[in-house]
């Protein structure tokens, strides 16, 4: 499996299209052509997720809430934001975050 079947998958659950304009979906990092055999799920990708999801060898990370939202001006390992987005390109973990397309489909929350 890769990254492009998982996103389909999801996009069939979610359609981004459902998404509120102001937000942030799909896939957030990574390349749909990456290994998707190992997932983790998480409300927010918080350095010790990241730190999970390496140690459970996942290859991608569905994030509810996506990890960038604000316009990024920069990246380093200076923040939090930097330090997992460089170090999950570094690892080839793919990042997809369904969150208001989740929330607006029958029998989500909105």
């Amino acid at each position: 499996m890769i990254v492009e079947d998982v996103s389909s998958a999801l996009q069939t659950i979610a359609p981004l299209e459902y998404a509120a304009d102001w937000d942030n979906v799909g896939l957030i990092a990574g390349s749909a052509t990456w290994p998707a055999d190992s997932i983790l799920l998480t409300i927010d990708l918080t350095e010790p997720v990241l730190r999970e999801a390496i140690d459970a060898r996942a290859q991608m990370i569905i994030s509810y809430h996506p990890p960038i939202f604000d316009p990024v001006t920069a990246l380093t390992t200076a923040t939090a934001r930097g330090r997992i987005l460089l170090e999950a390109a570094q690892r080839r973990i793919a990042i997809y975050s369904p969150h208001t397309a989740l929330d607006a489909v029958k029998g989500g929350v909105n």
